[in-house]
């Protein structure tokens, strides 16, 4: 019995260097393991054997079982290691190698548009800021003067996180898509040092009807400062110099009264439409962008109201502030000769492919 099992491990390890592939390797474990098999085979005269050679005979034949199981792993390891080799060696790429690229992207009108902004209020030694899109209502509403009952929430119909969230919140912790970036004033202020001057560029929602200006998704650039002495003719002159940057030293700027609750005085600010040259035309049609007035609503602006000053620990008897605002979408559809912001969002690529 001996004799056989020694022959058994002689063959096994002859027949295991002809295997060449991984099937071929599980499929010889089946023929001397499995039952009825070359090991089972000879296993099955062990109950003729007296005691004693059953003690000699057993232990070897489990030596020999745990053998073959080692060497066919160790077989299939290395059948696996020598494919995966001559895979990497066919399929091999030169990573370092150069090559000429041609036409393989380019930037969208929004983030060109965006990037200029920056630049030019950098210029200005403004500093870029950012915050998250997901805000709480307090950062959002609370504390830039717009309390629950307040009826401009109704101008920010927006995007509420899910009820299975928010029903486990206290009301000023509720979270929402942000109307507008200007959260993150907020939370400059919060951290107040000395000064601030800052620009805020990002995505903001709101639930709007769309029409040749409005999305329910879209971009804004709101800027604050807050330094002693700041008036409403600072707050005039930075806007007026960012813009003929911008869209040119024929720009001109509209400035009218308006209310925000946050604020105090405020206005809206329009611009003489680049579409039609102020001339409410365009291409033998009525220009759609600034509904046959010459001018564009494109940004906000506003001196700091007290309140949300002392709700930040800033003393409004020394310092003050503006901020402003600015729906970047529509500055790039003036820029770009663009009929309709709502363009920049629809994914067409003879559009995009433009800038």
């Amino acid at each position: 019995m001996l004799e056989k099992l020694y022959n058994l491990r002689k063959e096994f390890l002859e027949n295991l260097e002809n295997i060449q592939t991984e099937l071929e390797a599980e499929n010889f474990k089946k023929d001397y393991l499995w039952k009825s098999w070359k090991l089972s085979e000879i296993l099955k005269w062990l109950k003729d054997l007296s005691n004693e050679e059953k003690k000699e005979v057993w232990p070897t034949a489990n030596e020999l079982k745990n053998f073959i199981i080692e060497q066919i792993d160790k077989r299939i390891v290395f059948l696996e290691d020598k494919r995966f080799e001559k895979i990497e060696q066919e399929e091999k790429i030169d990573v370092t190698a150069e090559f000429k690229a041609e036409n393989t992207w380019h930037k969208h009108p929004l983030s060109i548009t965006t990037e200029l902004l920056e630049e030019i209020f950098i210029s200005l030694w403004f500093k870029v800021e950012d915050g998250p899109q997901v805000e709480n209502e307090t950062l959002n509403f609370d504390m830039l003067n717009i309390p629950a009952n307040h009826p401009a929430r109704d101008v920010w119909d927006t995007f509420w996180i899910t009820d299975d969230i928010n029903n486990f919140k206290e009301a000023w912790e509720k979270l929402l898509l942000r109307t507008h970036t200007s959260p993150v004033q907020i939370r400059e202020m919060l951290k107040w040092e000395k000064n601030i001057k800052i620009i805020v560029p990002g995505r903001v929602f709101r639930y709007e009807q769309e029409d040749a200006r409005h999305t329910c998704n879209f971009y804004q650039l709101e800027g604050l400062v807050i330094w002693k002495w700041i008036n409403f003719w600072d707050l005039k002159w930075t806007l007026n110099t960012v813009m003929k940057k911008l869209l040119w030293e024929k720009t001109e700027l509209r400035f009218r009264p308006s209310i925000f609750p946050f604020t105090e005085p405020s206005a809206e600010v329009d611009v003489s439409c680049q579409i039609c040259s102020g001339t409410w035309e365009k291409w033998w049609k009525k220009c759609s962008m600034c509904s046959w007035s010459g001018w564009v609503e494109l940004l906000w602006a506003w001196m700091v109201h007290p309140k949300v000053l002392l709700w930040v620990g800033i003393d409004p008897e020394t310092y003050s502030g503006f901020a402003f605002g600015m729906w970047i979408d529509r500055i790039a559809a003036q820029r770009f000769g663009v009929n309709s912001s709502r363009m920049f969002y629809q994914g067409k690529l003879k559009l995009n492919e433009q800038f």
